[in-house]
């Protein structure tokens, strides 16, 4: 089950990688190459024989392991402490991690070879990751706010109301103050990043505008100062898109042509009432996404919480495809859902419904439209009678999970 899953997921067109991501994932060579004349050699990074797959291989390998030879090295040690206090592991190896520091840390090349030591390399591919390394003084410089960042980090990884509330009040005691023109101007550029990670933190959290304000002056500190760098532009780019601002994303992509992004959807609504819940609908014929009105009290119905990249999601909905009885009944009674976030995904979401026809995928247009899905795992099947939830089945498990499938049919009356 996955909650908070790496949001660059992979699709066909990026699946040719560059030169350099493809050199590095040919068998690395034990011998230190030999420099040609008026060449300095290369110290090659160390990778495992095997992917790493425990906390306790990650140790030995982190304490063996020269700096000058661990993929770790480039990162900022703050980011370093983040990524490696974000790694889950299970039974099979690595099942989850955080990608924002690699992503504001790192080139794609460096975080494809750190995503290697786990055998996770494909997450590094299209990747929202730094254009340029960072410098031996950047990647050393001290931050002050690093560590109130650091806090509020904590406040917003956990999944209930009363998180959401603290994250509030951190953000306007710790951030709240930098948030002014006068300010801004005295901060180090490391210092002006954690404030805009901060701003955009609290915008995925919350949805508040007011945020976006705090994000829209900090981007344009970041990029007077010529240090936006692609995981700044992209994070602004999706926080337009995610409150539905695509006039002012367009013209973002249009004066950053190094983002290398699609352009976002057309956006249109039907005709929906104040308070209705809603669903954006990926138009297939076209680039562009549907408001619609989407009724919660039919008499039976399935809605399914999901993920364009989670794992799991995948599975279950491939599992269901290829059962023709139970296919027939998620096409006619069951609608699965993204949270609002997955606006931003859209050729993701087309690309979904292209794999799985029958089970069509809609984004939320405000998560609080449909309260059943707040601090859940995905997938979530929840069976509803004129709008009661009348059972739940969680996760996907190896074998699956359709016999539970079944019973909440049953339940409902779809299935006797």
């Amino acid at each position: 089950m996955s909650r908070h899953s790496p949001r660059h997921i992979l699709s066909f067109h990026v699946l040719l990688m560059g030169v350099s991501m493809a050199a590095m994932a040919a068998p690395a060579k034990s011998a230190m190459p030999t420099a040609s004349a008026g060449m300095t050699p290369v110290t090659p990074i160390a990778f495992p024989s095997k992917p790493i797959a425990t906390q306790e291989q990650l140790d030995v390998y982190l304490r063996d392991t020269p700096s000058s030879r661990s993929p770790f090295s480039a990162l900022t040690p703050g980011g370093q402490r983040r990524f490696l206090a974000s790694l889950v592991f299970h039974e099979r190896g690595l099942s989850g991690f955080k990608t924002d520091d690699l992503r504001y840390d790192l080139t794609r090349d460096q975080a494809f070879a750190l995503l290697r030591l786990f055998g996770e390399q494909a997450f590094a591919i299209g990747m929202d990751a730094r254009y340029t390394p960072l410098s031996d003084s950047e990647r050393h410089a001290s931050g002050e706010l690093e560590s109130r960042y650091d806090t509020l980090l904590k406040a917003g990884e956990k999944d209930d109301e009363n998180a959401t509330h603290i994250l509030i009040q951190q953000y306007g005691s710790e951030f709240a103050a930098y948030q002014t023109d006068s300010q801004r101007r005295t901060l180090s550029d490391r210092d002006m990043e954690f404030v805009f990670r901060a701003a955009n933190m609290s915008l995925g959290r919350t949805g508040n505008a007011a945020y976006l304000a705090d994000m829209r002056a900090d981007f344009d500190e970041l990029d007077r100062r010529h240090v936006a760098e692609r995981p700044v532009i992209s994070d602004f780019y999706d926080a337009l898109i995610r409150t539905h601002r695509t006039d002012e994303a367009r013209a973002l992509l249009a004066s950053h042509r190094q983002l290398d992004r699609e352009p976002p959807p057309v956006m249109r609504s039907g005709h929906v009432a104040k308070g209705q819940p809603s669903l954006w609908i990926a138009n297939a014929a076209k680039r562009e996404l549907l408001r619609l009105r989407f009724n919660m009290r039919a008499p039976a119905q399935i809605i399914v919480f999901a993920g364009v990249d989670c794992h799991f999601c995948h599975i279950a909905a491939g599992d269901l495809e290829r059962n023709p009885l139970l296919r027939d009944i998620f096409r006619e009674y069951g609608q699965w859902v993204a949270d609002s976030e997955d606006v931003t995904a859209f050729d993701a979401v087309r690309q979904w419904n292209n794999y799985y026809p029958d089970m069509r995928l809609g984004i939320a247009y405000r998560d609080d439209e449909l309260p059943m899905l707040k601090h859940q795992g995905t997938p979530t099947f929840f069976f509803l009678d004129h709008g009661a939830v009348i059972d739940t089945v969680i996760g996907w498990p190896d074998k699956g999970n359709i016999e539970a499938i079944r019973d909440g049919l049953r339940k409902i009356d779809l299935l006797r």
